[in-house]
């Protein structure tokens, strides 16, 4: 009861304040207006937090990427197969040999303040994430206004995972609104092209958005309000959803969000592409000497000894998404041909004699507190092949010094962005210099090789190739990375009126704000 009473307590003073400042407000999402008409607001819940709203140079994460869309917009957006498709950008071309990408900005585009989006605003904007040191921009050697709405880009080197950097992750703010005041004003003042324009903010608490009457997309936005309230406790989301007070969550514990699925009474929509996502694996320390895991076939017995479906089914309760390599089944470059590790205790035990360990032997899986119980299961796994794993539990400074150097040549956590650019993400590991766990594992000349080529395709269809080739020799051949475990599939619970919102469709931290739509009686 004490806990029941807490939860309303934090509800009532989280949606109390919110209300407060937006209006009295009904629990379907309409408020009154003096015109006598019903405003329409859609409401969303999630639990994240953002410190900067307008300055998006300075925003280094993706948590904070759904409090920006409302109102800053970029030149590309993914759709559900991870494909980059036009947004502020009408086309885009690529010149391997001239290293060069020249974007055809779209014509009759303003920022909320009613100046225009063209060619050498865009620039400016880029130039600020330069001047940030932002790694999506440091292969930009210089850019050149071609006219009002084109814009080319001279990179230092050819590399086609650019592309995606600038075009996706650089957003666009108004450099005269900028320059007119400073930057402590702009990370509270995001003006930008996107549908919303910012109404208020209460810090911690709430960020609310009115329709931008500049807005280029005609029709657009077709809800009058959008209110996305802060509240990082998942119970009191799930409160808040059942009461009718927001529309939609993001659910961040499983069981909750399966009770709520359980009842029938909301959409949902699971994240299944993995853009976005962190997958999560076991890696094992290949390279620091002594390791049995420098054999690949001690590598491969690992992989066959774990049961990642029981896994992903026992701690996911069904929305997790396996995978027998980098990415999502759903991404674009996930390879049907590899045929990975499942689970065959038997055969794990077959190579571990041909690699001269029939009897097994000891080593050390080490574990975030966050991931104790998993790594539990995983350490059964493990013993019943003949593999002696200590599961050492250690704070998360440790997990981070761990994977920046190596593992004792032992077993830990494999937590990765499983974007679909190989080349750009699956780089950061395999690059011999590269930041995330890349001292611990071999780095095989041919497969570096494929990166290679793979950055500097000439077209898509060469970068799509390549990446089969990569995902085929680094799983099936090397079995750098070890076992694949799952991707956690982010849910997402909806009141049926909420039509085209967008969570959960492209990548796991975008929506559609001006496509929502509110449907049936809103009374």
């Amino acid at each position: 009861m004490k806990a029941n009473k807490t939860i309303t307590f934090v509800l009532s003073l989280v949606l109390g304040l919110s209300f407060v400042l937006y209006g009295c407000s009904d629990q379907t999402g309409g408020s009154g207006q003096s015109d006598g008409k019903k405003e329409s607001v859609f409401r969303v819940a999630l639990g994240t937090n953002p410190k900067i709203l307008g300055y998006p140079a300075e925003v280094t994460n993706n948590g904070p990427l759904p409090f920006l869309d409302p109102a800053l917009q970029q030149l590309a957006r993914f759709d559900e197969k991870g494909n980059l498709v036009p947004l502020l950008a009408e086309s885009w071309e690529t010149d391997a040999a001239a290293k060069t990408i020249t974007f055809k900005l779209r014509k009759g585009v303003k920022y909320s303040d009613d100046t225009s989006f063209d060619a050498e605003s865009a620039k400016w904007n880029i130039e600020r994430y330069i001047e940030n040191k932002r790694s999506e921009t440091n292969n930009i050697a210089s850019m050149d206004v071609v006219d009002e709405h084109t814009l080319r880009l001279n990179l230092k080197e050819w590399n086609s995972s650019t592309l995606q950097a600038v075009a996706f992750f650089v957003r666009y703010i108004s450099p005269t609104a900028f320059q007119a005041h400073d930057k402590e004003w702009a990370y509270k003042n995001p003006v930008g092209t996107g549908p919303y324009v910012l109404d208020q903010w209460q810090i911690n608490v709430s960020v609310s958005y009115a329709k931008n009457p500049n807005y280029w997309e005609s029709g657009k936005p077709q809800v009058d309000r959008i209110e996305m309230l802060i509240i990082e406790d998942a119970q009191t989301a799930a409160s808040a959803l059942r009461a009718g007070e927001v529309d939609a969550i993001r659910a961040s514990n499983i069981d909750i969000a399966k009770e709520l699925i359980d009842s029938g009474q909301y959409d949902v929509v699971v994240h299944k592409n993995g853009i976005g996502a962190v997958g999560t694996g076991i890696i094992p320390d290949s390279v620091t000497k002594g390791s049995p895991f420098a054999d690949v076939k001690v590598r491969q017995a690992l992989a066959y000894a774990i049961d990642e479906k029981t896994i992903a089914e026992t701690f996911g309760k069904g929305y997790y998404v396996t995978t027998n390599q980098w990415g999502s089944p759903d991404a674009n470059t996930y390879n049907p041909d590899v045929v990975g590790y499942p689970y065959n205790p038997d055969k794990a035990k077959q190579l571990l004699a041909e690699a001269g360990y029939p009897g097994g032997f000891k080593t050390k899986l080490f574990s975030g507190a966050g991931t104790k119980d998993m790594f539990t299961a995983v350490q059964s796994y493990l013993a019943a092949v003949g593999i002696d794993a200590e599961l050492i539990v250690v704070d998360e400074a440790k997990v981070q010094d761990l994977y920046f150097n190596t593992w004792e040549g032992g077993l830990m956590g494999h937590f990765h962005s499983v974007q679909p650019d190989l080349g750009l993400y699956m780089y950061r590991h395999l690059d011999p210099n590269g930041a995330f766990y890349a001292k611990g594992i071999p780095h095989p000349e041919d497969v570096l090789e494929l990166l290679r080529q793979n950055q500097q395709a000439p077209s898509d269809e060469v970068k799509k190739e390549t990446s089969m080739q990569i995902q085929k020799l680094v799983y099936d051949k090397y079995n750098i990375f070890g076992k694949p475990l799952f991707i956690p599939s982010t849910i997402y619970l909806k009141q049926k009126k909420v039509k085209d919102d967008g969570f959960g469709i492209t990548h796991n931290d975008s929506w559609t704000p001006g496509n929502v739509r509110l449907e049936g009686n809103l009374e």
